[in-house]
C-alpha cells in the first residue's frame, strides 16, 4: 500500500530532521525539546490512514498548462451552460457526480440563480491564485532565471514597446504618417499646414 509506505518513510525521515536539529517549530509545539517527546508526538500519526495520490505524469508541459487552465481561468458557469432564460427562470446543464456524472437540467429562478452565481464571486482582497515555490512573489525573476539556466532554456528579455511600435505591429504598417506625403515626423502633418 503507498499510503502506508509514503507514512513510514516520511515520519522516519521527520525523526531524523529532528534529530539533526533542522526543523523549527512555532505556536503549539514548541515544548518539544527532547527526541522521546517528539516520537511521542508523532505516536498517533502513524496510526492514521495517509491519503496519497499518485498520478502518471503529463506527457508534455502544454498538457499541465491545458489542465491548469480549465481551472485557475473560468467562471463558476459558462455561457453554454445555460440551456434557457424564460418567464424569470433560469434552465442550466449541471452534472450530477453522484449518479455517474451524469448532465442534468435544473430549472431556478433568476434571482437563485443570481444568488447561486454571487457565491462564486471572491470578496475584495481576496486571490483567486497564488504562486508558491519558483513562482511566488519574492525573487521570482531571479529564481526563473537561475531555472532557465539549469534547464538551458534561453531567456528572453521582455521588450517594451511604445504606442506606436506596437500599433505598427499589430496592423502591419506605420500608424501615425502624414497622408499627404508619408512623413513620420512628429510634427503634425509638417508638410499640409500653410
Amino acid at each position: 500500500m503507498v499510503s502506508a509506505k509514503f507514512r513510514g518513510k516520511f515520519l522516519t525521515l521527520l525523526k531524523e530532521a529532528f534529530s539533526n536539529g533542522v526543523l523549527e517549530f512555532h505556536g503549539q509545539i514548541k515544548h518539544l525539546g527532547s527526541l522521546q517527546e517528539f516520537e511521542r508526538f508523532l505516536t498517533p500519526l502513524y496510526q492514521k490512514d495517509w491519503v496519497v495520490y499518485c498520478k502518471p505524469p503529463f506527457k508534455k508541459s502544454s498538457a499541465v498548462v491545458e489542465c491548469l487552465g480549465r481551472y485557475t481561468h473560468r467562471v463558476a458557469i459558462s455561457n453554454n451552460r445555460i440551456i434557457d432564460i424564460k418567464d424569470g427562470n433560469v434552465t442550466f446543464k449541471w452534472r450530477d457526480y453522484k449518479d455517474h456524472n451524469k448532465w442534468k437540467l435544473m430549472t431556478v429562478t433568476a434571482e437563485e440563480f443570481i444568488r447561486r452565481f454571487s457565491l462564486h464571486v471572491l470578496p475584495s482582497g481576496f486571490t483567486k491564485i497564488r504562486h508558491y515555490g519558483l513562482l511566488g512573489n519574492r525573487n521570482k525573476t531571479e529564481k526563473l532565471k537561475v531555472c532557465k539556466n539549469l534547464t538551458n532554456t534561453p531567456i528572453i528579455e521582455k521588450v517594451i514597446l511604445s504606442t506606436a511600435q506596437l500599433i505598427e505591429k499589430l496592423i502591419g504598417k506605420k500608424a501615425f504618417l502624414c497622408p499627404c506625403c508619408n512623413s513620420d515626423k512628429l510634427v503634425r502633418y509638417p508638410c499640409c499646414l500653410p
